[in-house]
């Protein structure tokens, strides 16, 4: 776009209010390029009185305009409402938009919704992020279960509340020609406490009308194109009220906006400046409710309530024996997911040689020999995924009504093995043949246990034939415990093997994310944090067996993607939520799936810290250690501290937001809520 000596100017973007014929138009784009936006104002306002809320554009009257060096501003009336916009740069080029609502009546206004819609038109190609709600419109989600999208129709939409979003805001990359672009549009939150002493913020989205349309609007509600529905639980959603502004005589509510835009060099990655601008605004300091030992001491104190021994039988069990410390459930041993039986293991062995501890690697030991002698189903090198102890019966998961082994929970409970028969070498104690043998004779399947497309299927039947040909992330763990076994087995050829696997995940995700990450975790069918947890987790380990920098761009790629699911700001809560009396800060807590929408635990701290170290990217080293921190809260120091009378446990969710109940923390306690957390802890203490 033409420079415009009177037009606000700041690095490579241009942006101005200016007055037409007509009343005043927006406008944005690069200095001497193209035009990003360019629509009347009146175009881009809506103003509804009433419910349900509708999109309405108002009746501007009276428009004025003020163009001084530095910013814009220009106003109109519609009904009783003055509306002032206000256009600045900030020093990182950022444009930043204010819109001020303002009842200039002598009544109280009732019933509105008021807010900004950023209609660029018809676009082509486009990809759409709202962190941790919609990656793409979540093209891998189960159509018959409702999760958050836009649609491809004109009349579809979904507006959220802005505390659901980890990063408060909205990135669109789109084709123009041969060129792409991207637009990310921030809010910055503020809480309204109304006299109920509940918190209300604005809400964010997007709406589907010739092209997506990102809307800002005051807190008002949409759910797959319908006013008033929120999404309350999993692949549930209800009718609600709420989000309605309420305007007293001369009272002002004030939207406050950030806008970028640029150029996109590498389709789809376009959501990676939502993260780096998240960043960069949102940069207060998160919570630290306990030191690294602290955690440590009290995870161990979780780990031994969990130790299970009776005559042959031995393991870590997934839910504690001991009254009201969770959930009553039959005795019984999980490998992977939920239960991550293996890792608890590991746990207490690291524990055993840091403290010359014999017992702890002496149930390490027997905890593994018992997995191996039992686990087996008929198929050589594939095993089973749980041991429930009151049968005795070794059991797998189950889909269609038949066994499942589930690659991801198979491909976390080999890594743990391949980590524990690492951890025992490192410490020059002996290592059974049968350890690396079981390496050998698992790598001996999944050589021969792929889709046609070179990929894992979510899992297998006890003869080793697919149990779907869904396209997914599941068995990424499959091909981090490759990668791990090379090592173990010093097998160069396994390693070039599964290198080629995770590239074969890189396209099908990483290239271009038109099909996100999706279906890692077992009881949500949609993009999900824990698929992308372990891409980046494997890129890792590849990354750091090569040290080559291509591996290293992959790392980025999924840490950039994985931090859209981390919380850089923390909305404050209801008066009398436990959350608020606590004193909980939501900062460095991720979410976990686009159904799903608490917080938990499970997140790769120890790999994010160690790889933003290695390649020398303090954002991730410090993104770890935030994240670290903060998951600290939550966990029992004393007894009865978060409703459990064993220290050291810690609840599966935190609801930070409209999902099952906001404020409140649940008991909800299988081990994986110990061994995860723990295991980074422990790792990132030996890291030093």
């Amino acid at each position: 776009m033409p420079v415009n000596s009177s037009a606000l100017t700041s690095g490579p973007r241009q942006a101005e209010l200016r007055r037409t014929p007509d009343g005043v138009v927006l406008q944005f784009g690069l200095v001497d390029g193209p035009v990003y936006l360019e629509r009347p104002v009146g175009n881009l306002l809506t103003y509804s009185a009433g419910r349900p809320w509708q999109v309405d554009p108002p009746q501007p009257d009276g428009w004025w305009i003020s163009r001084r060096a530095g910013e814009h501003r220009a106003g109109c009336r519609t009904g009783p409402l003055a509306v002032e916009l206000r256009l600045a740069f900030d020093d990182a080029d950022r444009l930043n938009l204010e819109v001020r609502w303002r009842n200039t009546g002598q009544r109280r206004l009732a019933d509105l919704a008021v807010g900004l819609l950023l209609d660029l038109g018809r676009v082509h190609d486009s990809q759409l992020t709202v962190p941790g709600l919609i990656y793409n419109d979540n093209p891998s989600a189960d159509p018959a279960r409702a999760v958050p999208r836009v649609g491809h129709t004109p009349g579809g939409g979904f507006v959220a509340e802005e505390d659901r979003l980890p990063i408060p805001g909205i990135n669109l990359e789109w084709r123009t020609g041969r060129d792409r672009r991207w637009l990310s549009v921030l809010s910055r939150p503020q809480a309204r406490r109304a006299a109920d002493s509940q918190v209300r913020y604005g809400s964010l989205g997007v709406l589907r009308q010739d092209g997506p349309v990102i809307a800002a609007l005051s807190g008002v509600l949409m759910f797959d194109g319908k006013q008033d529905v929120r999404y309350v639980s999993k692949a549930e959603t209800e009718a609600t009220d709420d989000g309605y502004l309420t305007l007293l005589p001369g009272e002002v509510y004030t939207q406050r906006l950030v806008l970028e835009w640029g150029p996109q060099e590498t389709r789809g990655h376009a959501f990676r400046e939502l993260v780096r601008t998240g960043r960069a605004l949102f940069n207060s300091a998160g919570a630290q409710a306990l030191t690294v030992d602290e955690m440590i001491t009290l995870k161990t104190v979780a780990l031994d309530n969990r130790w299970y021994q009776a005559r042959t039988v031995a393991g870590y069990t997934k839910f504690s024996d001991i009254p009201g410390n969770g959930p009553r459930k039959p005795t019984h041993f999980m490998y992977g997911w939920t239960g991550q039986a293996l890792k608890l293991a590991w746990c207490d062995a690291q524990l055993g040689f840091g403290a010359r501890d014999r017992l702890r690697i002496d149930r390490c030991r027997a905890a593994v020999e018992f997995y191996l002698s039992g686990s087996p189903t008929p198929t050589p090198g594939l095993r089973h995924n749980a041991y429930q102890v009151p049968s005795r019966r070794w059991t797998s998961f189950r889909t269609g009504s038949k066994p499942m082994v589930s690659s991801r929970a198979y491909g976390e409970t080999i890594s743990d093995l391949a980590d524990i028969i690492m951890l025992f070498r490192d410490q020059g104690e002996p290592v059974p043949p049968s350890w690396p043998a079981a390496l050998e004779e698992a790598m001996a399947f999944l050589r021969g246990a792929q889709l046609p497309d070179g990929t894992f299927p979510i899992g297998w039947r006890l003869d080793g034939a697919p149990a779907a040909t869904t396209v997914s992330a599941a068995g990424i763990p499959c091909v981090l415990a490759a990668l791990k076994a090379s090592e173990i087995l010093d097998d160069p050829e396994l390693l070039s093997e599964a290198t080629t696997w995770l590239s074969r995940y890189y396209d099908q995700h990483a290239r271009t994310f038109d099909r996100p990450f999706a279906r890692s975790t077992l009881d949500a069918a949609c993009e999900d944090k824990e698929a992308g947890m372990y891409y980046f987790m494997a890129a890792y380990e590849l990354y750091r067996r090569t040290k080559d920098p291509r591996y290293a761009d992959w790392c980025e790629v999924a840490a950039d993607w994985l931090l859209t699911w981390v919380y850089v700001w923390s909305p404050e809560q209801d008066a009398d939520a436990p959350l608020h009396t606590s004193g909980f800060n939501t900062i460095g807590w991720p979410s976990v799936s686009v159904q799903n929408h608490h917080l938990d635990v499970f997140f790769p701290t120890y790999e994010l810290l160690a790889f933003g170290l290695a390649a020398d990217r303090p954002e991730y080293v410090a993104a770890a250690w935030t994240t670290l921190y903060a998951m600290t809260q939550g966990v029992a120091a004393n007894p009865d501290d978060w409703n459990f009378p064993l220290p050291g446990e810690q609840g599966e969710a935190v609801f930070q937001t409209h999902w099952q109940r906001r404020g409140h923390t649940n008991t909800w306690n299988p081990s994986w809520v110990i061994a995860v957390p723990l295991a980074n802890a422990l790792r990132i203490r030996a890291h030093g």
